[in-house]
């Protein structure tokens, strides 16, 4: 490990360090005022009333950081499990909508037969010579392809901000969501079949890239893909782009 690699994690060990020192503080200070209040009461004050209002006092400044803790420790898992949730349901959201991608790009290369992982893989080795000469592009995929990249950048833009998606996923996928566009544009302005296998090939580039990102999201898609064979050709086919 080199010294700079040393000193960011000392670095970051020191951050954690200070930020748990600094959220304790007010309750390590809470807690040793009521201790103090307290044991002062019981040697130096003699009158009862005085000595009641003192250990009242006590006790709410021993109680005040206890309900702050449970409250601290109850929201921490609330919110753990939400983001849980909400992960869990984008990742859903995405694989969906790469699927719906892979299903169009296919059918504009003229592929047939059963959409797999391994298919899907292997698109990466197709030459953009080879586009070149299969791509079939109509009104109908360039608007299926501009729907979904109207979707992606919702998703983006809201589980991007909620923290849900990691620095990488929002990489990955703006990058996923520039190619698609990339593909749209140039098809609806100057039409170069060149220019459009490109990103056509750096689209299935981005699409792999997605399904290696983890092995849970790879799981997840096959299970996706699994179910729309059950489903059938309707199950399988990408959905109709929304109206503009």
């Amino acid at each position: 490990m080199t010294t700079v690699g040393r000193g960011g994690i000392i670095c970051r060990m020191w951050e954690k360090v200070r930020d748990f020192v600094l959220r304790a503080l007010p309750y390590v200070a809470s807690i040793l005022g009521g201790v103090l209040l307290f044991t002062i009461s019981l040697d130096n004050v003699s009158d009862p009333n005085v000595a009641d209002l003192i250990t009242n006092i006590s006790a709410s400044l021993l109680a005040i950081p206890l309900v702050f803790l449970l409250y601290d420790y109850t929201n921490s898992r609330v919110s753990r499990r939400l983001q849980e949730t909400m992960t869990v349901n984008v990742d859903e959201k995405i694989n969906t909508l790469v699927l719906h991608v892979v299903l169009v790009l296919r059918k504009m290369l003229g592929l047939r037969g059963r959409t797999t992982l391994m298919g899907i893989n292997k698109m990466q080795s197709l030459s953009e010579a080879y586009i070149i000469k299969k791509l079939r592009m109509d009104g109908k995929c360039m608007g299926l392809l501009h729907g979904y990249y109207g979707e992606l950048e919702n998703i983006i833009y809201r589980y991007g901000r909620e923290n849900v998606l990691s620095t990488d996923d929002l990489r990955l996928l703006t990058e996923l969501g520039r190619h698609i566009s990339h593909v749209v544009n140039e098809h609806h302005l100057r039409g170069n079949r060149r220019i459009i296998a490109r990103h056509v090939k750096n689209t299935i580039e981005k699409v792999v890239d997605w399904l290696d990102s983890g092995a849970a999201i790879a799981m997840k898609f096959e299970q996706l893909l699994a179910e729309a064979e059950l489903a059938g050709p309707a199950g399988a086919a990408p959905k109709d782009a929304p109206a503009e």
